[in-house]
């Protein structure tokens, strides 16, 4: 037996080894392979003529080659019919067009129908390989319909000669101040298109060039038909961007504006259904099948400021461009011939065209004076179609230096009082804790509007109200509140004070909050649109909050990394003292800044949640679900999560009186563009609820995706209301359950929700069950 138990030693050993031998090698090789591609990457510029030339090619749906039969073709077309067409297709593209890079946009092959997806996608991209140009890939929601994953597919394509693909980015993980952050799909990367060699900007990228993996289905439920940009694809675009900008704004040859870029991907964004045939070019025969849920990736990429233009495929019988907030969206049209089409619509490719412009001396070629576009149907002359001119440099001044410059200083100055108080926020924080009741309740108060006092008269009042009727007014009814409701924690959402007709903001600010710190509750708060509108900056307003009593607001998060506005923050509420879960947070509160106004010139009306924003909640939500899911004391399930700003997401103006409780009397002042905010939120999986102000004459609540969209209802007398309807707050109560023994408190059992009016009797209204835990047992037998 002995010596059995020393040869199983000595193999198990030898194999170790030859483990440790194949992981070497495969690093080398991994090296070799790297090194190769920044090798072929970097050859990637413009031409001795000043141009780059890119082919797209979307759908091509390969199959089985010449075994499979083409869809959707003329009767007199049936006959032998085939894969083949489609490589015969792009054998004539590239001869014809003699493009510098070939962009692949997903659905290479179809999955269903493929026998062996490698050899599917070796002749899917043969004529690309044959030809030796350059070429990229991205992949669609079929490709992986057969027996690889996504992964599987890219970790092949990555293989093939002459492709710049990418798997993901160098490193699997983007790191931010010592945090990993995952990246989500298969096939993000960017290309960078050098100026033309022997010019000053030859060792510049002038163009370039953005690949995402827009997903094939969602896995959250109740998400809709198609994936979508995740939050962590943004982020990587979004740092991905900003150092490419960075880079060719900078010496050497450093340049006035920033390169233009381009960005592709298989699925198309919600937005490509804001357009008709009186503003695009092309034909759209078919309906957008984006998306059910808006990510935010269009914003993001306003925002970012370089995409000039968009290329999906997914919708074949959509081949059209058209601008939106200065970014052409466009589609390729379908391209392969066992895709579905249109009989007698020829099948189709996008090119696209980047010139450049002389430099100064007008002795060298400079950067991107222009990017313009054609498509080209395979039929017998490769007819050239909608010829179109996607973007053109026009001299602008550069401008922004100088305020982000200042905002960065403004930061330090931010975090450094936030260091101050951060100790005594934490022990203050860490007492929010539920009764020994079982009970947490949170008062909720918004738009109080608040200026300068007794003389500062009120608004939109009945006649018999007018005189006498100040900011004071306000007072009264928090203090009432306060007395009748006996809150745990007191939350501001906004519009604290009114800028425009306060006099002093420090003031102003003292007194709007005042009955909460006499009465010596824990309170928060966040900023609206309104509160900055005087002489202090937002910045300013939130450096004033944090250092009053009983506040636990936070500038931002205590960590050191940059995140959009000010005011963003979590709390965590205690379970009941003497329980089982005494330390760890059974309920879980998030504080955003929703902003004031759009900054994005494109972008008109209000501010929105940022990707810098949705990335800490997303990072502090996951954090939290891990804590609370883990020993000691784990627990099988997240505890749940309430989310409080001010502005409303796009999301809320999906309700009408069918499907809310309370009343809608204005419309939603959302933010024009979808920041993917609610996207996020769903995503994470444990909020329950969403809590804004902004829109005084509103006060539903609503449930959308399992999350309930909530307004308090105009809180402050100096704000705009309506005559004869009263002002009144939200207040929120959330219930513990009994541990399995009915012996001591446990995690949250159920959250509810009223209003209480400024009447006589602080009437009582809209009483309302936000969520319930399901008991594990009927959780088993619904399948959850």
């Amino acid at each position: 037996m002995e010596s059995q138990l020393g040869v199983g030693g000595r193999e198990g050993e030898v194999a170790r080894a030859r483990m440790v031998l194949v992981g070497l090698l495969l690093r080398q090789a991994a090296l070799v392979w790297w090194f190769w591609w920044l090798s072929a990457a970097s050859a990637l510029r413009f031409s001795e003529r000043g141009e780059f030339k890119i082919l797209q090619v979307a759908d091509m749906h390969y199959a089985n080659g010449k075994t499979t039969e083409c869809q959707d073709v003329l009767p007199e077309q049936v006959a032998g019919c085939s894969d083949l067409n489609t490589t015969a297709f792009m054998e004539r593209m590239i001869r014809s067009e003699r493009p510098d890079l070939i962009v692949f946009t997903g659905d290479n092959i179809y999955g269903h129908h493929t026998t062996d997806p490698v050899k599917s996608m070796d002749a899917a991209f043969a004529p690309a390989v044959a030809s030796g140009i350059p070429w990229a890939a991205v992949l669609g929601n079929h490709d992986q319909e057969s027996t690889l994953t996504r992964e599987g597919l890219m970790n092949h394509i990555v293989t093939m000669k002459h492709t710049l693909s990418l798997v993901n980015p160098p490193s699997t993980t983007s790191h931010t101040n010592g945090e990993e952050h995952h990246i989500d799909g298969f096939g993000n990367y960017n290309l960078e298109v050098l100026g033309t060699d022997g010019s000053k900007l030859q060792s510049k990228s002038v163009l370039n060039l953005y690949f995402l993996d827009s997903g094939d289905y969602p896995t959250v439920p109740s998400m809709g038909k198609y994936d979508w940009i995740k939050r962590s694809q943004q982020i990587w675009f979004q740092r991905t961007s900003f150092n490419l900008q960075k880079n060719y704004t900078s010496a050497p040859e450093a340049q006035s504006e920033s390169a233009p870029g381009l960005v592709y991907f298989h699925i198309p964004l919600p937005e490509y259904a804001q357009f008709d045939s009186s503003n695009f070019t092309g034909v759209k025969q078919e309906n957008i099948s984006s998306p059910r849920i808006n990510s935010g990736f269009f914003s993001t990429m306003v925002k970012a400021g370089d995409v000039k233009a968009v290329f999906t495929g997914h919708d074949h019988v959509n081949d059209f461009c058209g601008k939106l907030s200065e970014i052409n969206l466009c589609y390729a049209g379908g391209f392969g011939y066992h895709a579905y089409g249109k009989a007698g619509w020829s099948r189709r490719a996008r090119v696209v065209l980047a010139s450049l412009e002389k430099d100064e001396s007008n002795a060298t070629w400079g950067g991107v004076i222009s990017i313009r576009t054609w498509k080209r149907l395979d039929d017998a002359p490769l007819s050239k179609i909608d010829e179109q001119t996607l973007w053109q440099k026009v001299p602008s001044a550069r401008g922004g230096e100088a305020g982000e410059v200042a905002m960065g200083r403004v930061g330090l100055l931010f975090r450094r009082v936030a260091l101050l108080c951060c100790f005594w926020w934490l022990s203050a924080a860490s007492a929010l804790r539920f009764s020994k009741k079982g009970e947490f309740k949170i008062l909720q108060v918004a738009d109080m509007h608040y200026a300068d006092g007794k003389t500062t008269a009120c608004l939109d009042v009945l006649p018999e109200q007018v005189a006498g009727c100040s900011d004071l007014n306000t007072t009264a009814f928090i203090e009432r509140m306060i007395r009748a409701e006996k809150p745990d924690l007191i939350v501001f959402t906004g519009d604290n004070i009114y800028g425009f007709d306060t006099t002093d903001p420090r003031k102003s600010m003292d007194a709007a909050f005042a009955p909460a710190i006499a009465a010596g509750k824990p309170w928060a708060a966040v900023l609206g649109n309104h509160d900055q509108e005087s002489t202090l900056t937002r910045g300013g307003v939130m450096k004033h909050i944090v250092t009053m009593k009983h506040t636990l607001s936070l500038l931002n998060p205590p960590e050191e990394h940059h995140i959009d506005g000010f005011g963003n923050y979590n709390l965590e509420v205690l379970g009941a003292g003497g329980s089982k879960l005494q330390s760890k947070s059974v309920l879980n509160l998030y504080f955003l800044d929703s902003g004031d106004y759009s900054t994005v010139p494109l972008i008109p009306g209000y501010g929105w949640i940022k990707p810098s924003q949705q990335v800490w909640f997303q990072s502090t939500s996951s954090k939290l679900q891990k804590n609370y899911t883990s020993a000691p004391e784990a627990q099988s399930e997240p505890a749940p999560g309430l989310v409080y700003f001010h502005i409303p997401l796009p999301e809320y103006a999906q309700f009408d009186s069918s499907n809310f409780t309370g009343v809608k009397q204005e419309g939603i002042s959302s933010p024009t563009i979808n920041s993917g905010f609610f996207t996020t939120m769903v995503a994470a999986g444990d909020v329950k609820a969403v809590f804004t102000g902004h829109d005084h004459l509103n006060d539903f609540c609503g449930k959308l995706s399992e999350i309930n969209l909530c307004y308090a209802g105009g809180f402050g007398y100096h704000a705009y209301g309506k005559a004869g309807w009263s002002r009144r707050t939200r207040v929120v109560l959330a219930s513990l359950e009994k541990d399995k023994h009915n012996a001591t408190w446990g995690g949250v059992k159920s959250i509810r929700t009223w209003k209480r009016l400024d009447d006589m009797h602080l009437s009582k209204i809209d009483k309302q069950m936000l969520w319930e835990k399901v008991p594990s047992d009927l959780r088993i037998f619904i399948g959850h």
